[in-house]
């Protein structure tokens, strides 16, 4: 099984930098559990820092509030896998590997459920360490690629998607190549293949109702906090600038900020449960299930793109937010 993740560029400094902070983050981890060392949690927290932030040594108020947004116990248990704990698997076994079962009955569709299986069981291999074919051990976990920015289940769910998309790819290149098609053909076919375009339905379903509940949270909001909230995201000032402006103590400003943060994620959460009105030519949506509101949440971890500007003033463009 594979090692500890080794330790890479800068990470000395990062534990001097942010030493507290990564013990106090261990301990809500609960990463004691499957036995995984303050150093080696602090490891994975600097790896996804550094994908958050590039190789910069990122502040400590940053350091934090990146932290914070983290699911810091699906990143203790990614390390435990990598690490080959049994009670780590066998937890992975019992809860996870239903979700990569029932993503892949989604994701194929009509390709039946043996496809389903061999979907799942094929990413299942390739978590565990071993290559595609399920034949030898791979150097790393493809596990190595979660940082903790979204859940563990929403992430399986998205490389599976990719698995799916990856074969689909594959496939259309031999069908090209048997057929005597062009290379520009078969770009043309996968841009027009709704299977390639949409690999996730939850996705696609979902993102839109995230896009108008955080539109109307932020609406809703008093103008002194959306303003808080543009100069801060928006405009870049650090809380130092933002408290000489408004002549109050940094921590106020500061405090103020969190609380907006949480007033909006309840907001959110209150209005995606539920749902809306037919209004406008616009049809009724019902509220979304527990499990369909985190999904949301999730996703506005990733790479969803919201530009928060036009929220604020009231502009947002609806859409999905992907290619913008």
């Amino acid at each position: 099984m594979m090692p500890p993740e080794t330790p890479i560029s800068g990470f000395a400094a990062f534990l001097t930098a942010h030493a507290s902070l990564l013990e106090s983050l261990h301990l809500r981890s609960n990463a004691g559990r499957w036995k995984v060392s303050s150093e080696e949690f602090a490891t994975a927290l600097h790896r996804s820092a550094v994908q958050r932030f590039g190789a910069e040594q990122p502040t400590a108020e940053a350091a934090e509030g990146y932290f914070q947004s983290l699911h810091l116990e699906d990143l203790a248990l990614a390390c435990a896998l990598r690490r080959g704990s049994e009670s780590a698997w066998e937890r992975f076994v019992a809860e996870y590997r239903p979700v990569l079962q029932a993503a892949a009955r989604v994701i194929v569709g009509a390709g039946g459920e043996a496809r389903a299986r061999e979907l799942a069981d094929s990413l299942y291999a390739e978590l565990y360490g071993l290559d595609r074919r399920g034949v030898g051990l791979r150097k790393n976990s493809l596990l190595d690629y979660f940082h903790g920015r979204s859940s563990l289940a929403t992430w399986l769910r998205s490389v599976l998607a990719q698995r799916h998309v990856d074969a689909l790819r594959a496939s259309q290149r031999l069908e090209s190549l048997d057929d005597g098609h062009t290379a520009s053909h078969d770009l043309v076919f996968e841009r027009a293949n709704p299977a390639l375009e949409s690999p996730d339905p939850d996705r696609t379903r979902l993102l839109p109702r995230l896009f108008a509940a955080v539109s109307e949270a932020l609406a809703a909001l008093p103008a002194p906090d959306r303003l808080l909230l543009s100069l801060y995201y928006v405009q870049g000032l650090t809380l130092a600038q933002i408290a000489r402006m408004r002549y109050v103590h940094e921590a106020t400003a500061s405090r103020r900020l969190q609380n907006i943060r949480l007033e909006l994620r309840r907001r959110v959460e209150s209005l995606l449960a539920a749902g809306s009105a037919a209004h406008n030519g616009r049809a009724a949506a019902k509220g979304l299930s527990p499990a369909e509101v985190c999904r949301c949440l999730d996703y506005a971890l990733e790479d969803w793109s919201f530009d928060l500007a036009s929220g604020l003033a009231g502009n947002a463009v609806p859409g999905t937010g992907e290619g913008e």
